[in-house]
């Protein structure tokens, strides 16, 4: 979140020993709760052309074309990534391609992302909060065909979730061990979004 410029996320003893003395002076004002400064959403970054080629993937997830189009696109920049996407494919069980490195993780931690599972070169599944589905999986959709879902800690946010869209690209929607009540599972059974889900646990 963006902070007004008097505040700092982890302010100093001396800047806490000034809050102590002038409270007010740290209190937000009417402006900054009325109209908050915009909260920047996590990205995956890309290229232009990486950007087209993911787009095309995100048309067409069950392709190969787009995959192998993407791969000789980072072919000169990132060889690894290329020859894991290729791998992945082809279904290859070459070592290398067993093993996901940090670098590639790395821009989903920022959605909270946990439990990633690659497929064909790229992320189509992992564990989410349901906040971070709800508020953030626009920035998800966006980076990767993601098809499998699992969350957790949603069963309070039901209302929420059933009225989120992006839930109409998934394959698959884990919801085990929520402990959904009875009101819950009725807004789930009228979900619209939920429609074209296959496999709902």
């Amino acid at each position: 979140m963006t902070l007004p410029a008097r505040l700092r996320l982890w302010p100093t003893a001396e800047e806490l020993r000034r809050m102590a003395h002038h409270p007010a002076a740290y209190a937000p004002t009417a402006a900054e709760v009325l109209a908050p400064p915009p909260v920047p959403l996590p990205t995956v970054p890309m290229g232009a052309e990486e950007r087209r080629l993911m787009n095309a993937i995100l048309a067409k997830p069950d392709a190969d074309e787009p995959r192998w189009q993407f791969a000789d696109c980072v072919e000169a920049s990132d060889p690894e990534r290329a020859a894991f996407i290729r791998d992945q494919i082809a279904g290859s069980l070459r070592d290398h391609s067993k093993r996901v490195p940090d670098r590639w993780l790395a821009p989903f931690l920022a959605f909270g992302a946990r439990d990633l599972v690659f497929r064909r070169g790229f992320a189509e599944a992992m564990s989410l909060t349901g906040r971070s589905f709800i508020s953030l999986s626009d920035g998800l959709f966006a980076a990767t065909p993601l098809r499998e879902v699992r969350l957790i800690a949603v069963n309070f946010l039901i209302p929420e979730l059933v009225q989120c869209p992006n839930l109409r690209k998934l394959t698959q929607l884990d919801l085990r061990g929520n402990q959904i009540d009875q009101e819950g599972s009725q807004l789930l059974a009228g979900c619209r979004w939920l429609k074209g889900v296959a496999v709902l646990l």
